[in-house]
């Protein structure tokens, strides 16, 4: 814990600085890299796939990368008890990993543009290393992966962030990745590839807050960072002021052990709450779902579909290939409500059960709406009425990519609303107020926060 408390307040410092004369314009340098490379990318019907196969199941002739699968699920969590869907099953434990270093005293995060082809935008920042086993492992025959072995074989006094966390686990079952922060000696020289930028946190700060340019992999890992310093913050301390300044404060007010035992004690009770059985079963036995040549999709149009994509792009390690892909039904949401309480910004998360959960539930948003989940307005979930708030109250409004890996034009609305101090909220308990700061202390210990918080949480640097 020591290594994580020492570099707080060099992140911080990092945060409020918009750029030094090693970093690139990040804007330019996207742009840059987007014109020194070729992209192509075309929906395809899912018998046309290379190497890939469709019977009960959708699998890579390899017995690599992952499969597609149908799923029985049965929960008493949330308005419906029983459903079938596809899922996508990849146990593989993937690296997302990014390096820093101290340059002239300023943390600098190696950040890397990366194309994916589901994005919207198809080029984006990644994190420095953003591979599966499979991928390093070169099992699809293409080049090797840059600057791997930081992370394969990391020095104890470097790591600064190491823990294996969840993905998707609407679309996902138990999927997981090793997400980590590695530091450099300042000393240490390392040659740089072309794709790859030093970015200070106070430029991903911009970024982000601009959308669609840090992809989600990236802010996964950015959401890892502890600013809790040792003794709290100073009253000299260069925050900057209003919202941002509450949001720094929930980061580093000191959380106690008992903070953290009794919102672990809390989460247990949840879990022993609500039920969560779910059934691997074939694609072709999944009630209501339509498994064809074309794709596979749900009868009434809902939710989501399986697509094929065929990729060519002389940047990546392969310069063609054909997949599927995950594409769901636009409107995805994920919002936090905060409000200042006792003295602190504090910020309202759900214990949320959903099905390819690792253990059966993990803190959400407030408001996490799947699109084409909810037949009408009467069947939103519980606070969903405050997405339609004044405009005044709202803080973060970002339109963000979810995995362009595996999901095809997945955009997900990031809101923070900020709630007036005096206004009187009503939330079902399975809802609690927490601060950042806690809620970083519990990522430490693994499945406690989803991703989709996680990724809102950067967004909140």
């Amino acid at each position: 814990m020591s290594i994580l408390v020492s570099g707080a307040e060099g992140f911080l410092a990092s945060a409020m600085t918009a750029g030094t004369s090693e970093t690139p314009d990040p804007e330019s340098f996207l742009k840059e890299r987007e014109t020194a490379s070729s992209y192509q990318v075309d929906l395809v019907p899912l018998n046309s796939l290379k190497e890939w196969h469709l019977s009960d199941r959708l699998r890579h002739s390899s017995g690599r990368f992952f499969t597609v699968e149908g799923l029985s699920v049965h929960t008493n969590f949330g308005s419906t008890p029983q459903w079938c869907q596809p899922v996508i099953v990849q146990p593989e434990i993937g690296i997302l990993g990014i390096l820093v270093k101290r340059i002239n005293g300023v943390y600098h995060f190696l950040m890397q543009a990366k194309m994916e082809p589901g994005n919207s935008t198809l080029l984006q920042y990644a994190a420095t290393v953003q591979a599966t086993p499979s991928n390093y492992q070169r099992v699809h025959g293409g080049r090797s992966t840059p600057y791997l072995t930081y992370f394969l074989e990391p020095r104890p006094q470097d790591i600064i962030f190491d823990q294996i966390l969840s993905e998707h686990s609407s679309w996902y079952l138990h999927k997981r990745n090793r997400n980590m922060i590695i530091e450099i000696p300042s000393d240490e020289y390392i040659p740089m590839e072309d794709d790859f930028a030093w970015l200070t946190l106070g430029q991903l700060r911009k970024l982000l807050a601009q959308g669609d340019c840090v992809n989600m992999n990236a802010r996964t890992v950015l959401a890892c960072i502890s600013y809790a310093m040792a003794g709290g913050l100073n009253s000299g301390d260069r925050i900057g002021s209003g919202f941002h300044a509450s949001v720094v404060e929930s980061h580093s007010v000191q959380t106690s052990d008992s903070d953290v035992s009794s919102a672990m004690t809390w989460i247990i009770d949840q879990k022993v709450r609500f039920n969560l059985d779910v059934r691997r079963i074939s694609l072709r036995d999944m009630d209501a779902w339509v498994c064809d040549d074309l794709d596979i999709r749900h009868k009434d149009g809902r939710y989501f579909q399986i697509v094929g994509l065929s990729v060519g792009a002389d940047s990546r390690e392969v310069g063609t290939w054909s997949q599927p892909m995950l594409q769901p039904n636009p409107g995805n949401v994920v919002a936090f409500i905060c409000q200042r309480r006792s003295g602190v910004l504090q910020f309202l998360v759900q214990a949320m059960a959903q099905p390819g959960s690792t253990d059966r539930l993990e803190l959400a948003a407030t408001v996490q709406l799947t699109p084409g989940d909810y037949s009408g307005p009467q069947d939103l979930p519980p606070l969903a009425e405050y997405l339609s708030c004044d405009d005044s109250w709202i803080r973060v409004n970002a339109v963000q990519s979810e995995d362009g890996g595996r999901f095809h034009r997945a955009d997900t609305a990031h809101l923070v609303i900020n709630i007036p101090e005096d206004h009187s909220i009503e939330a079902p308990e399975n809802y609690r107020w927490v601060t950042l700061g806690l809620l970083n202390r519990l990522m430490r210990f693994g499945y406690y926060v989803n991703v989709e918080t996680r990724s809102l949480m950067a967004c909140l640097l």
